[in-house]
């Protein structure tokens, strides 16, 4: 009898968990490609500009360029940071250019022992869609991001390693505010010189509490010249 009502339960937990592991995924592999800019303008304030060409259908399709320009201020002793940029976003959506603008806040606080550094990034965007391109339910949408980074420098050498991972919360639909979205980066950098520095890193994009959630899986190569 008690066997048997173990089976039962067995089964029932299997039926209610049975909705979830049928659930529609898609998987994907892309590549990044990333050069940033950093300008010295005074003590602790700079000006920062990106661009960055994304990948995606196995590196067979050309999904979205990205263009940004930012400006930040460091105070505490480069432990507190805060910026403001925008960005212009262009995307290939089924061989037709849809364009799209950004902008956001972002405050990072950081805390640096010996060789390792732990950072943590507060930012809130806001990305306004064109309309004539398509028919979003809501414009802009707005994001609360939040990201935790550890990294590490090796000692005598010109390079680092470093591990983030971040989750993006809805804010843009009213009482109805839930984290829809993970990232999560592995990624190496090296310092060419005083200047200028080389990174690869891998990216992984894991939707989640959407129908039809999409995990795509990126390799990324980044190049940034400092100016100081």
């Amino acid at each position: 009898m008690v066997a048997v009502r173990r089976l039962r339960f067995i089964l029932v937990c299997a039926l209610l968990l049975l909705p979830c592991c049928l659930r529609a995924q898609s998987h994907d592999f892309g590549g990044l490609l990333n050069i940033g800019f950093e300008q010295k303008i005074t003590k602790g304030f700079n000006f920062n500009a990106e661009a960055e060409g994304r990948f995606n259908q196995c590196l067979t399709h050309f999904d979205r360029l990205k263009i940004g320009a930012a400006f930040d201020y460091s105070f505490l002793k480069k432990r507190l940071k805060v910026a403001v940029g925008a960005n212009y976003l262009l995307y290939n959506q089924l061989g037709t250019a849809e364009h799209r603008g950004r902008i956001h806040g972002t405050l990072t606080y950081s805390e640096k022992i010996w060789q390792f550094k732990l950072s943590f990034r507060m930012r809130v965007q806001s990305t306004f869609y064109d309309e004539l391109r398509s028919d979003p339910k809501f414009n802009p949408k707005t994001y609360l991001r939040n990201r935790l980074q550890f990294e590490y420098a090796f000692f005598g050498k010109p390079m680092s390693i470093y591990a983030s991972t971040e989750f993006f919360l809805r804010l843009y639909k009213k009482n109805n505010h839930f984290i829809d979205n993970f990232r999560t980066i592995l990624g190496w950098d090296y310092k060419l010189n005083q200047g200028n520095t080389i990174g690869l890193f891998f990216r992984m994009d894991n939707e989640i509490q959407v129908s039809d959630p999409e995990n795509v899986y990126y390799i990324g190569f980044k190049y940034g010249f400092k100016n100081k």
